[in-house]
């Protein structure tokens, strides 16, 4: 675990200090966590989390990241934070409390900064009676379970054809319904940032439009590169959508 940090960490710094010293920006790199005192990870109050009775949790988020700062969807005042464990409800709150004023390491995308999408999990442990804080870049089950250094690829939001939430008549059934909906994808990326496969692996409910509605919206995606060890690699990544009435 301390290894994964370690190289998170430095991937940021010499990303950063490579910036600096020739005035060019990297071909790519994922919005990062960071380290320093508005880092997500130092933000979170992990004495009183585990003063006020929260034992071991995990629990997923994401949010839009631009220019190294976290943007509130278009309606809500919250970041997305899902599918925690039983008795996770502390560690959420305090995520939704400190999330909306972390500061995250920029994305950089054909040497420019972008806004991506940021998929992390937070992991919170009591072990000796002393609290332990992991924020991961990924939801890969494997990868947290085995404390490997990944970051999952980022979906640029640019790339992303946005109007068929909006607009495309796949959803006209939800509209009329009001329905929401949550679809669980597994979707492959190559070293270069292309999507290579979309998969969904779960839509809920079924029958309102959901997964064809998320296929064209992620037709044409473009993200930055999984990162496994400091370098970009082809890689495959879990992501949650949400299809709330808001949104279309």
């Amino acid at each position: 675990m301390r290894a994964f940090w370690l190289s998170l960490a430095l991937l940021s710094t010499l990303a950063l200090a490579q910036s600096h010293a020739t005035g060019a920006e990297p071909e790519f790199r994922p919005a990062l966590i960071g380290n320093g005192p508005k880092a997500l990870v130092n933000m979170i109050d992990t004495q009183k989390l585990m003063a006020r009775g929260q034992n071991d949790a995990l629990i997923m988020f994401d949010g839009l990241v631009s220019r190294g700062n976290p943007l509130r969807y278009a309606r809500s005042a919250k970041w997305h934070v899902y599918r925690g464990t039983p008795g996770s409800e502390l560690l959420q709150q305090e995520l939704l409390n400190k999330l909306g004023a972390a500061e995250f390491v920029p994305a950089i995308a054909n040497h420019k900064p972008v806004d991506v999408v940021f998929h992390g999990t937070a992991l919170f442990m009591v072990k000796d009676l002393k609290p332990h804080l992991r924020i991961y870049a990924n939801q890969n089950h494997e990868d947290i379970k085995e404390g490997n250094d990944f970051i999952a690829p980022q979906l640029i939001i640019e790339t992303a054809d946005w109007q068929v939430s909006a607009f495309d008549l796949v959803l006209e059934k939800a509209r009329a319904y009001g329905q929401n909906g949550a679809i669980q994808l597994l979707i492959s990326v190559d070293a270069a940032g292309n999507q290579r496969d979309l998969k969904v692996m779960l839509e809920d409910p079924p029958g309102f439009g959901f997964g064809d509605a998320i296929r064209k919206t992620y037709a044409k995606a473009k993200y930055i590169p999984g990162f496994r060890n400091g370098r970009p690699v082809d890689s495959t990544f879990e992501s949650t959508e949400y299809f709330r009435r808001w949104k279309y």
